[in-house]
This record gives structure tokens, C-alpha cells and sequence, in this order.
């Protein structure tokens, strides 16, 4: 497959029966990852086309492990004649093509971004973020749990090089980036319609007047929110959450935009060979803060707000933005039935 430069774009569309073809001449190059479903929804490398999964709204499980796997090696050693030998297991890069991407998805990789590629430049996580064609599509009808309207809508403005909404027998597509005029260059789109555009702007407003009459909160007003939000430290809000919360991190393991992590030695027996590796980590859980000294947030409650401070307080002070994006994975996955929708909406209001 060649990419050939476009030098204008105008309005166009992809017929549903024509998109399995398109996906098959971008696997001839990259690598495709796409949602599947087995009991769970997840982003995951395909092999055959069929096993793809067009689902109406965002997978169980966001595409954060593409990038940031839950557990990754970093070095192998080996004691040998000359002493210790290192082996990198830094990946070599994989071009990828990610499809199905939704609005909360495409948020969370800037938000990754930005911890992972910003002041400190995480090398594992560069390796596989470089590269990365991403196909977004517009939902067709929100989760229960869903509230990205607070942060401004499913769609996002950027960040992706294709986005998809349904019209009907096909795809309004839209471009957003230089990549993505060269595969609109591949023969697989054709000119859309002004009625086309209506249908699709028709289908978008009618996905989003349903979230926000879910959601009923608006944190837009960045600034203002995570002010009150700060304002309220020793709230009594956080006492009822410590007492109902398991802390067993669970929120965390699912979020899009979580990134702590440990760092572990794996040796043998002898010492004479192992290897590092990273494994996800959760401020939930009773260890994350625990020191030589003491642990210095042992009790449940000042972890609970401490995730939430870690969404909306901290991350505004230091970056001017929220790590949430309003996909509400935490409250379906939250055996004590907190809803972060729901918290939110006490804390600002």
C-alpha cells in the first residue's frame, strides 16, 4: 500500500461495505488493532478481520495497554566472564493503525502524553506511541456511566487522524491530520452530500443531548471547578467514601489516563541472572504510600480523595487540564457502586 499526498479535501464519506477492504489494504503496513469482544471488550492486534467488533460505544477496557502495558520488561541480566551483560527489551517501533477508536479514548492519549512524553520522556512508552495511525468513530448511543459531555463532548478536536460517524449505509468522514489526507487518497472514499453532513451533525447532537441529560454537570470551567473541588479537603464526603470504599484499586486498573507504576527485580535463585520489569500500580491500595519510615495515607478515605484530587486538583495545577476524560470505565468496574459522576457533581455544585 502507498500513501499518496491529497492536495484538497472535501466532504466525504466510506461505504460500511467497503470498510473491512480499507482495513485490509492499512494491514498490508501496519499493524491493526481494533475492539474485540470475548465476554470484555478490549483493543486488541488483529489478525483476522472478523474478529473485529463495530460496537455502538467504547470498549470495557481502554486502549491504554497498547502503549503502557501492565506488565513490561525493561532489562534482562547475566553474570558472565566479564561480569554482568545487559539485554534491552526496549521494543523496536511498530507502525499501527488503531480503529474505533471514541472522544474519551483519543482524551486519554493526550493526557498519557503528556506524563509519559512531556518533561520526563518515557522511553518504552515513546517506542510505542511513535508511529500510531488512529481511526476514531463517533458513538452511536452513551453508556449508562458515560459523562465526557463535562469535558466538552465525544468528539474530540483533535488528536486523531480519521473520525467516522454513521449516516446510514455509510461513514461521514472526517480528516484531521496529514496523514489523514493521504489515506483518503487510497480509492476506498467518494465526495458526501450537504444531506450527508446534516445526518451526520443530526446523529452527533442527538448522541450528545443524550449524555448531558445524564450527566447534568459541567466541569468546562477548569479553573473554577478544581478550585472547589481543592476547597473541599476535609469535606465529609470523604469520610462516607472511606467507609464504603475497598480500595482495591480496581478504578485505577481501568482508568484510561492512570500511569503510576512499580519497579521490581526479578533474580534467580543464585543471583547470577533476572530481569527488571514494570507493573502497574494503584494509589488505592494499602502499599502504594508506604515508606521505610511509615505510610503516610494508610487511611481509606485520604486515598479516596487523593485519586480524585489526582484527577482534578493536581494535574490543573501543574498542566492546566483534568486526567479524566469522562468515560465512567471506574464506575461500572466499582464493586462498592461509587459513581465518580455522581461525586463530582457534590464536590462542585
Amino acid at each position: 500500500m502507498k500513501l499518496v499526498k491529497m492536495v484538497t479535501i472535501m466532504m466525504l464519506k466510506i461505504a460500511k461495505n467497503r470498510i473491512n477492504e480499507f482495513l485490509a489494504a492499512l494491514k498490508e503496513e501496519y499493524t491493526l488493532y481494533a475492539p474485540t469482544s470475548n465476554g470484555v471488550t478490549k483493543f486488541e492486534k488483529i489478525e483476522d478481520l472478523t474478529s473485529i467488533c463495530f460496537l455502538p460505544n467504547r470498549t470495557d477496557i481502554s486502549l491504554k495497554s497498547i502503549f503502557f502495558p501492565p506488565k513490561q520488561k525493561f532489562f534482562r541480566w547475566k553474570r558472565g566472564e566479564m561480569g554482568y551483560e545487559l539485554e534491552d527489551y526496549l521494543d523496536g517501533e511498530e507502525k499501527k493503525v488503531i480503529f474505533g477508536a471514541r472522544g474519551c479514548d483519543i482524551r486519554s492519549l493526550k493526557i498519557l502524553d503528556m506524563y509519559m512524553r512531556g518533561e520526563f520522556s518515557d522511553p518504552y512508552y515513546e517506542k510505542r506511541r511513535k508511529n500510531t495511525i488512529i481511526i476514531g468513530i463517533s458513538c452511536d448511543y452513551p453508556r449508562e456511566s458515560c459523562f465526557c459531555s463535562a469535558f466538552g463532548g465525544m468528539v474530540p478536536e483533535d488528536g486523531y487522524d480519521l473520525w467516522f460517524t454513521d449516516i446510514g449505509t455509510h461513514y461521514f468522514v472526517d480528516v484531521g491530520s496529514d496523514i489523514g489526507k493521504e489515506l483518503i487518497s487510497l480509492g476506498f472514499f467518494q465526495e458526501a452530500s450537504p444531506e450527508d453532513l446534516r445526518k451526520k451533525k443530526r446523529r452527533i447532537e442527538k448522541v450528545q443531548f443524550e449524555i448531558e441529560r445524564r450527566t447534568r454537570i459541567d466541569l468546562c470551567e477548569v479553573k473554577r471547578c478544581s478550585q472547589e473541588i481543592k476547597k473541599k479537603s476535609q469535606d465529609e464526603i470523604w469520610r462516607e467514601l472511606g467507609e464504603i470504599c475497598l480500595c482495591c484499586g480496581k478504578c485505577n486498573f481501568v482508568c484510561p489516563t492512570c500511569h503510576c507504576f512499580d519497579v521490581r527485580d526479578i533474580p534467580s535463585f543464585d543471583g547470577s541472572e533476572g530481569y527488571r520489569i514494570r507493573v502497574w500500580d494503584s494509589c488505592h491500595l494499602y502499599e502504594y504510600a508506604k515508606t521505610s519510615a511509615e505510610n503516610f495515607r494508610k487511611e481509606k478515605h485520604a486515598r479516596v480523595r487523593y485519586r480524585v484530587y489526582d484527577k482534578f486538583v493536581f494535574p490543573v495545577m501543574r498542566y492546566g487540564v483534568y486526567a479524566c476524560t469522562g468515560c465512567g470505565r471506574c464506575t461500572e468496574v466499582c464493586p462498592a457502586g461509587i459513581n465518580l459522576r455522581e461525586v463530582l457533581r457534590r464536590l462542585v455544585e
